[in-house]
This record gives structure tokens, C-alpha cells and sequence, in this order.
């Protein structure tokens, strides 16, 4: 199998787990367990995953909280494709004074860090799920701009564009027939590696407690709350880490090869 097919593979695994395993099988409910439950060890009797220190079943919870991480990545990493890709298009298409004020912009939001610049974006906007999508969007729109912007630099200068522009296309046109299908290639490819580290910084936010607030699962409050727990029940914490460790490194793994194919062609 072909590093394309195990990572596709992993990824959609993950997301029926995540998205349709809660709706079709009767597991327990992720919050409001019982304490005389607590502190169970995997493999315990109705408890495939064992429980945290509350009673709570940890497999429902890391199903319920792998929505929040795909949410969040999947929203921000939209987001992020969409007003980033526009402006850098825009940028490289039109350049002149177009291209130098967006240029500036895009290099003036990356010279912040990712993580405090969503850290400093959600502590304002305050928790919630589409806060967290926000504040991490931020990040992820000027990283796309540039990419659309060198993509679309490099397809304005080819002679298709050249010969259509001298045959009275409208510019609208061009960019539309022209112009977008050669630079959503790369733009998706890059997506997908970006959509990892939306993922990242969103269980950070989360472990930090500006993202979703327990008793609401996502992975990273999960693991915030299970430190204290970390030397007896080590399960509480690495169960969610390995779940967030084995997505983001297929969608990284995903997207390499991706990569790697473009080039090739």
C-alpha cells in the first residue's frame, strides 16, 4: 500500500470513529459518569478505554472530543483556504501597490507566532467552538495568501494567460477558467498540511482552557485534566495524545504525498 492509501486510510477510520461509532453504538455518555466508576484501567467491563477520575467512559470521550479537534481544524483550515486564497490570488494577479500592501500585511500577521497570536485572539474573543475556529484562522489565512499569491504569480505569466488576455477575455473569466484550476492543486495540498496544525493549536488553546470548556471533551482539556492523574492513571492522558498524534500524523503524512506526487507530475 502506498503511504497515500495507509494515511487516507488511518484518516477516514478516525473520522467514522469520531463522527458516526457515538450514533450507532450505546456508549456510555461522555460526561456525568458515575465516581464509583472512577479510575477504572482499560479493558475494563463496559469500559474499553477505562474511565478518568470522574466516572467518565474515556472512549466516548475521546470520540466526542476528536469532533471538536476535526471541527476546529476543518473550520479554521476552510476558513483559512477561502479569504487567504482569494486575497493572495488578488495580490499575485494584480500586483503593483495591490501586491505590495497585502504582501505586507501577510508578513506582518506571520511574524507573530502561531500560538500567541491564538492564544492572544481567543482569550479575547473568549471560549467557545467558533471562537477557537477564529482565532486559529487568523493564523492560517496569511500562511495561505502566500502560497496563493506565488502560485498565482507563476500561472499569470504563462501563455495561455498571455494569449487569452490579447484575445479581449475578460479578466473575470480568466481567473475563473484559468487561474483557479492551476493554483487549487497546491492550495489543497497545503490545506491539508495546515489542517494538522489547526488541530495542534487547537488543543492547545483547549489544554490552556481557552478553547471548549470541560465538561465538554476535547483532546486537549482531556489531557489538561488528567495531569494530575498522570502518575497513576496514565491512560487518562495518553489516550488522547495518541489520538491527536496519529491524526495529525496522517494528515502530515497525507499531505507530504500529495506533495511529493505534484511535484513529480
Amino acid at each position: 500500500m502506498s503511504q497515500t492509501e495507509i494515511a487516507s486510510g488511518v484518516l477516514i477510520l478516525i473520522v467514522i470513529g469520531c463522527f458516526v461509532v457515538p450514533e450507532i453504538l450505546p456508549l456510555a455518555p461522555a460526561s456525568g459518569g458515575s465516581l464509583a466508576d472512577a479510575r477504572l484501567p482499560p479493558l475494563s467491563p463496559g469500559h474499553l478505554l477505562g474511565t478518568d477520575p470522574l466516572g467518565n467512559d474515556m472512549l466516548s470521550r475521546t470520540l466526542y472530543g476528536g469532533r471538536v479537534s476535526f471541527i476546529v481544524g476543518v473550520g479554521a483550515t476552510l476558513i483559512g483556504l477561502v479569504v487567504g486564497g482569494v486575497l493572495g490570488m488578488l495580490a499575485g494577479y494584480r500586483g503593483g501597490w495591490v501586491e505590495k500592501v497585502l504582501g505586507w500585511i501577510f508578513d506582518v500577521l506571520l511574524a507573530f507566532p502561531a500560538l500567541v497570536l491564538a492564544l492572544t485572539i481567543a482569550a479575547y474573543l473568549g471560549p467557545s467552538l467558533m471562537n477557537e475556529i477564529y482565532a486559529v484562522s487568523i493564523f492560517l489565512i496569511p500562511a495561505t495568501a502566500r502560497i496563493a499569491r506565488a502560485s498565482t504569480m507563476s500561472v499569470r505569466k504563462e501563455e495561455f494567460i498571455v494569449a487569452a488576455r490579447l484575445a479581449g477575455v475578460r479578466e473575470s473569466t480568466i481567473v475563473r477558467r484559468h487561474v483557479i484550476p492551476n493554483i487549487t492543486s497546491p492550495l489543497l495540498t497545503f490545506a491539508i498540511l495546515q489542517c494538522g496544525t489547526a488541530m495542534i493549536i487547537e488543543a492547545t488553546l483547549s489544554f490552556l482552557g481557552l478553547g471548549i470548556r470541560p465538561p465538554a471533551p476535547s483532546w486537549g482539556n482531556m489531557m489538561a485534566s488528567g495531569q494530575q492523574s498522570l502518575g497513576d492513571q496514565p491512560w487518562v492522558v495518553l489516550v488522547p495524545g495518541i489520538f491527536l498524534f496519529v491524526t495529525i500524523g496522517a494528515l502530515n503524512l497525507l499531505g507530504e504525498s500529495l506533495r511529493q506526487a505534484r511535484d513529480e507530475r
